[in-house]
């Protein structure tokens, strides 16, 4: 037997069945290339929280009355997924996407995403690599990195492809014709000959038992009816009638509410409490509980819970932590500035003999703070712990690290918790975190058999973030009379992201500071061409916990590289644009956006505006923009327009692409002009919006944006539009005054936006 033939006798009934699950009535569609490549556990899953019936599939379900239901693993936060996944399965099962309903699977091995540990193009249809089965056998349900598109892709497009034809099967047989005589359309199989025709909910109980021979071929572009058009989101009618649930509107009969204190010094531990019996004493207050996060006030409703909380006093042991301070941090990063780098990623040529034998140096030290995620729901999480069961309910990024949470605090098995995902009010990494859902099961388990809500006022949650960290980096640079870049030195002190946050989610996976990529994405491997260049870095030990903010490490490092870059221009004496576009003759998409978001952004115009420009690439997207400013008085400004040309390969809805794009500036410029978290004595200052302000109505620019088209394999969009802003910004703020902003926020300058 062939390879080739081998390959198409894996691909049977039995091997889909065996995945997706056998319902008592209709069709089910799972994933047939699990059975043939991973191990038993991979393959299962319980079907909780899927719908009806006792009997449901990984992805696809089609019943009797023609209702078809599609699980989406992943948490719907504003950026489409609820609509964009759907459309792939759509595209090929040839239904409406009005008629499909959406539901949040369990966390369980075929909802894994691969693509967030790999960066490879996944199909599980086909074959999984090491990594891959890895990843389903924990499995790592999660949603992040810019990842849903790239990892659903090709998984969600079989899985409705193989529908169809198993439908197409089913019909043929009924009407004693080949397959290739009947055609599909509107959850309708024809007879191309006679015209009549069956609806997918007819067929699917015989559609179950049909036999495929081999992996059916995917849609050429070309006859693509919904990919790549600005189809109407599935989840927008409830939340404008406000039917959409969130983790804030979960009610359960016989619900308490809780809210919670931590230590006031990061790392501390309250010890105990001075005043619980009149705190329990208060109106609606139930119970007072220490655990080992902080203090709990537990009441018949938040407001109740929130007040008595405020009013606790606290015996606390502020773990020595209280010489942490802003001035301490931005010491020690100016000391690993000047010392040996932990590792160096991205190095060619020999920057240092170019650096000693000139004399035209461009030297600058650029400097971000630490950033709260200040998503907009309010941190909370639901949770009932029974003696051997659990249940949660919460918008969470991760419904198997919430798994995980709660089947740790509460000690019951994961088999045993059920998770129930909600819509998301804002993620943005926050909600990936596993702390306020330990925190929540913490206090549920003293609460025994009553589902409690614990919702963690703004104050307690900007204090105790898991923040994007603070950072200095160091630029060395020399360019040639003809504007070549002749070196390129770049040394970042920072603390490591993912060894933080990953860490806390599972040790194991881990990397070392030293292997932390994360550290610099978007500072080494420029599109730019340099003759020598290299890019380091050194680790800052902190007790303070990090985490992956919108963006990551190029929400940073692209303020870092295109202020630079912009120095090096003007130092030169040309135009940044055509400075940059000179340096992009061997990263032809780069050039393309750059002289796209350039035409878009009128670059160029003698209209008494400034503008800037950035380009840069993260989660596999290179988004350009241009920034334009009216100067209205002495260092006071209006933030006109920002064009942005986004080139995220093959695009699934480009309604939501805009919308994430705008969404990104206005998140970057927020951080640009106001985002700071500073520490004073172990503590956070800021604590709530009047000292962490956001981007206005007032001050938000019109944005426009560009999708270019290509047939790449699609990458990300819910967070390449946000690192390009605050650069774009600076530098329109630089062609303006002169004066180059090399330290964020914005507003710490002097300067003014209305």
């Amino acid at each position: 037997m062939s390879k080739e033939k081998s390959k198409k006798k894996i691909f049977t009934r039995r091997n889909f069945m065996i995945t997706g699950g056998v319902l008592t009535t209709g069709l089910v569609v799972g994933v047939a290339g699990l059975n043939a490549h991973v191990n038993k556990k991979i393959r299962k899953y319980s079907g909780k929280g899927m719908g009806e019936g006792s009997s449901i599939n990984a992805w696809i379900r089609i019943a009797p009355d023609n209702k078809v239901t599609v699980a989406v693993g992943r948490a719907e936060m504003g950026q489409g997924v609820y609509t964009s996944i759907p459309m792939l399965i759509a595209e090929e099962l040839e239904v409406p996407l009005e008629n499909i309903e959406v539901i949040q699977p369990q966390p369980e091995s075929p909802y894994a995403n691969t693509f967030m540990m790999t960066q490879k193009e996944p199909n599980i249809f086909k074959a999984y690599e090491l990594a891959e089965k890895v990843m389903a056998y924990l499995p790592m349900v999660m949603t992040g990195g810019s990842t849903s598109i790239p990892d659903g892709f090709n998984n969600m497009r079989y899985a409705g492809a193989t529908a169809r034809e198993m439908l197409k099967q089913a019909a043929a047989d009924e009407w004693g014709i080949e397959r290739s005589k009947v055609s599909t359309e509107n959850g309708y199989v024809i007879n191309n000959d006679t015209k009549a025709k069956l609806s997918y909910g007819d067929l699917s109980a015989a559609a179950r038992e049909i036999d495929l021979a081999e992996l059916p071929e995917l849609k050429n572009k070309s006859d693509w009816k919904l990919i790549g058009t600005k189809a109407k989101r599935l989840d927008i009618p409830e939340k404008v009638d406000g039917t959409a649930e969130f983790g804030i509107d979960i009610r359960k009969e016989g619900m308490l509410y809780a809210a919670m204190i931590h230590p006031s010094v990061i790392g501390g531990k309250i010890t105990g409490i001075k005043n619980k019996e009149e705190v329990e004493g208060m109106e609606g207050v139930k119970r007072v509980l220490l655990t080992d996060y902080g203090v709990a006030v537990v009441a018949n409703n938040t407001w109740r819970a929130k007040n008595g909380a405020l009013m606790l006093e606290v015996e606390e042991d502020n773990s020595n932590n209280q010489e942490i301070s802003s001035a301490t941090i931005q010491t020690s990063l100016e000391e690993i500035l000047d010392q040996e780098p932990l590792a160096t990623p991205d190095t060619e040529g020999d920057v240092d003999a170019i650096l000693s034998d000139n004399n035209q140096v461009i030297e600058s030290t650029y400097k971000v703070p630490y950033l709260a995620h200040a998503a907009m729901e309010p941190l909370n999480c639901t949770v009932l712990v029974n003696d051997d069961s659990a249940e949660v309910w919460v918008g969470h990024q991760s419904s198997s690290i919430t798994q995980t949470a709660v089947s740790e605090v509460a000690g019951v098995s994961k088999k045993n918790v059920t998770v129930h995902t909600t819509y998301l009010g804002g993620g943005f990494g926050r909600r990936a975190e596993s702390d306020f859902v330990l925190k929540a099961t913490a206090v549920a388990k003293m609460m025994k058999g009553i589902p409690v809500q614990t919702t963690f006022t703004r104050e307690e949650d900007m204090k105790n973030d898991m923040y994007r960290p603070a950072a200095l980096s160091r630029f060395k640079g020399v360019v040639n009379p003809n504007g070549e870049i002749h070196a390129w030195d770049n040394m970042i002190a920072i603390q490591s992201v993912s060894n933080s946050a990953i860490t806390r989610i599972d040790p194991s996976f881990a990397p070392k500071p030293k292997d932390d990529i994360a550290t610099v994405e978007g500072a080494a491997h420029l599109p730019y061409i340099m003759k020598n260049k290299r890019v380091a870095f050194g680790d800052y030990k902190s007790p303070i916990q990090v985490g992956f903010w919108r963006s990551v490490g190029s929400s940073q490092n692209a303020f870092f590289t295109e202020s630079f870059m912009d120095e090096c221009a003007h130092a030169a004496g040309q135009d940044p644009y055509q400075f940059r576009l000179a340096k992009l003759g061997k990263t032809p998409r780069f050039k393309a956006v750059l002289e796209k978001v350039a035409e878009l952004g009128n670059w160029g115009a003698q209209d008494g505006k400034y503008r800037g420009i950035a380009l840069h690439k993260s989660f596999g997207s290179i988004v350009g923009e241009v920034c334009t400013i009216t100067k209205k008085g002495d260092k006071e400004f209006s933030i006109d327009d920002f064009a942005c040309a986004i080139d995220c390969g093959t695009y699934v809805n480009p309604d939501t692409i805009e919308a994430q794009m705008e969404g990104g500036i206005v998140f970057g410029l927020s951080a640009a002009l106001y985002g700071q978290i500073t520490w004073q004595n172990g503590s956070v200052v800021q604590s709530n919006f009047p000292d962490y302000d956001m981007v206005r109505m007032n001050v938000s620019p019109s944005i426009k944006v560009h999708i270019m088209e290509n047939d790449h394999y699609p990458g990300g969009v819910g967070e390449p539009g946000t690192p390009p802003a605050a650069p774009a910004l600076a530098n329109a703020l630089f062609a303006a005054t002169g004066q180059r902003i090399r330290e964020l926020p914005i507003m710490n300058a002097g300067y003014k936006f209305s």
